[in-house]
């Protein structure tokens, strides 16, 4: 017989929410994982190749780049060296075609301005002597430029030489100094010339106008110290340590020996550096990133798809295997064919119509389980309801005997006494005159208005919870304390402040034998002397479970009685020992006659 598999799992062993057969549909789940798979191995693959291009090409632009700067650079500093190279050469013709005493020589003035007109680039040419005296000058009133060590030097060799100003109002320059000698004699002076620093400024700005494509290039000149001399305007006089690629935004590219490399005998000790905004210098490698990063995705991801086309096409038979694991979802089948072959579609059919079989067998368990189940239920219920009747015909026991205690604590005994007071009336009411009789009718009707006013408060004090809201131990000072005020004994209470955390059902049993006993002292005992005392006999330790013991004693000086004497119609002593009985504690009475009575109980609490 056809048997539905949606419930033949056994407690404790739930499946998952839907068909138990979905993990297994091949088309679904075998497909979509391995195209999932290879589609994030694809892409990760293909994210990786990407970076890896990309910051292959960017190294790759970069040092291009680096190199093309490099070049640029020494092609400035080798045209900036040629210019001053003409001019020293035009200064050293110059010289060589004075006569011979160079210094000496007359119309001196009037041969540097020929060479100013001739070289208009100079800004003023002078000629000092040996000594540094400045003998002649195109301007008379400049002084001497060259310094002791510089003219020294200058007068062995052609020199150029780096004047910074030192005033305020000064300006920078370069100083060309040539020495003047004659035919196998030492020099006779130096012939100097300074070439204003704009002239530098104009030869670095034509370079860079000259330069295909540099609009994004800047041309620096800096001193040996490495202090900008030239170039843009927020960078003039910056300090050596300064970032000239201003943090990574331009690329720099620096000769590898400098200008130096072309004029070490003149010390002119200038480097030239190009600059050149890496933005628009590295825009091909990001293009070239980009476009090697979207070629291998789409590669990768063409590659994932052909995959998963791929891994569907052997999945005919996991698709037949799934459409039997519907029908058996479904109740139309009770188990499901082996595929033929060795596979591991074979491996997943036997396994699943293993798994069917178990559940089918537990499927029959459980419903035997079940039929088992609900006959227990069936008798703990039956059982449950005798204890419940039993326990409803305790309670209304339980309430009778306290309605009968209460009774008798009130209305017993105001009957007994109006009984006794009529009985006395009619045996004697014929011998009395009519005074004894009102007086013994006012009696009665004492008795009659006391019984009612001690039932009143015996119905308020069922009705009241006072033990539950105060605690035992106020409500036994409370009901002493009214005691004294309604008889005029005198009364002492000795109960121990802990006694007030007592609220439950058995303090209320406590409170209600204290009372009897109280009543009984007040209305027979004819005591003067009342004492109640309520103290912890063992307090158990604060991590311990087990109740503290308590003893409750209440002793008169009255007359006493015989405990062990029969009272018929008199039932005070039989409900006490009844409650105490409740509440499995100890309860005993101690009295003669003439000898007052000691009553003392023993509870947990």
């Amino acid at each position: 017989m056809t048997q539905s598999l949606s419930h033949a799992t056994p407690p404790g062993d739930e499946p998952p929410a839907g068909p138990f057969w979905q993990p297994l549909d091949p088309r679904r789940h075998i497909a979509a994982a391995v195209g999932w798979a290879v589609f994030v191995l694809m892409t990760a693959g293909a994210l990786i190749l990407g970076e890896l291009a990309a910051g292959a090409a960017e190294r790759d632009m970069r040092a291009d780049t680096q190199a093309r700067l490099v070049q640029t650079a020494g092609q400035t500093a080798d045209a900036l060296l040629a210019q001053v190279e003409v001019l020293l050469a035009a200064m050293q013709a110059t010289t060589a075609q004075w006569p011979q005493g160079g210094a000496a020589a007359t119309n001196l003035d009037e041969r540097l301005r020929a060479l100013q007109r001739a070289q208009p680039a100079l800004g003023w040419i002078g000629l000092q002597d040996a000594n540094g005296a400045l003998v002649a000058a195109t301007d008379g009133t400049a002084a001497p430029v060259a310094l002791p060590r510089e003219l020294q030097q200058a007068l062995r060799a052609p020199r150029v030489i780096l004047h910074r100003a030192r005033a305020a109002a000064g300006s920078d320059a370069l100083v060309l100094a040539v020495p003047l000698a004659g035919a196998d004699q030492p020099p006779a002076g130096v012939l100097v010339a300074q070439l204003p620093w704009l002239w530098l400024q104009a030869e670095l700005d034509a370079r860079l106008r000259a330069m295909a494509g540099a609009a994004s290039m800047q041309l620096l000149l800096l001193d040996p110290a490495g202090r900008v001399l030239a170039g843009p305007a927020h960078l003039d006089g910056a300090a050596t340590m300064a970032d000239l690629s201003e943090g990574g935004r331009y690329l720099l590219g620096r000769p590898a020996s400098g200008v130096e490399r072309g004029m070490p005998a003149q010390g002119m000790g200038w480097q030239v550096l190009v600059r050149e905004d890496a933005a628009p210098a590295l825009a091909r490698a990001r293009q070239t990133r980009r476009a090697v990063l979207a070629g291998v995705l789409a590669v990768g991801l063409l590659a994932a798809l052909a995959v998963v086309l791929v891994a569907r096409r052997p999945l005919r038979r996991l698709d037949e295997l799934a459409r039997q694991a519907r029908a058996v979802q479904g109740g139309r089948r009770d188990t499901v064919a082996v595929p033929a072959g060795r596979d591991e579609v074979h491996a997943i059919g036997a396994a699943l119509a293993q798994l069917i079989g178990h559940l089918q067998d537990e499927k029959a368990a459980l419903a035997r389980l079940n039929a088992e189940l609900d006959a227990r239920v069936a008798s703990r219920t039956a059982h449950i309801e005798r204890l419940a009747q039993d326990a409803r015909r305790a309670a209304v026991t339980r309430e009778r005997l306290r309605l009968a205690r209460g009774l008798h604590d009130t209305l017993a005994h105001s009957l007994m006494a109006l009984l006794t007071q009529i009985r006395l009336m009619r045996k004697l009411g014929t011998r009395w005159s009519h005074a004894q009789l009102d007086a013994e009718l006012a009696e009665a009707e004492q008795v009659a208005a006391s019984g009612l006013a001690d039932v009143r408060l015996a119905i308020g004090q069922m009705r009241a919870s006072g033990v539950h809201d105060n605690g035992l131990g106020p409500e036994l000072q409370t009901l002493l304390e009214r005691l004294g005020e309604r008889s005029g004994a005198a009364v002492h209470a000795h109960i121990d402040p802990a006694a007030a955390e007592l609220t439950d059902e058995r303090a209320a049993i406590v409170f209600a034998i204290a009372r009897e006993a109280l009543r009984n002292a007040e209305h027979h005992a004819q005591a003067r002397q009342i004492t109640l005392t309520l103290t912890p006999e063992t307090v158990p330790g604060a991590d311990s479970d087990e109740p503290a013991r308590w003893r409750l004693e209440l002793h008169d000086d009255g007359i006493g009685f015989d405990p062990g004497a029969r009272h018929d119609g008199h039932y005070g002593l039989v409900g006490l020992r009844e409650q105490a009985a409740q509440l499995s504690g100890q309860l005993a009475i101690d009295s003669a006659p003439g000898q007052g009575c000691r009553v003392v109980l023993r509870f947990e609490a």
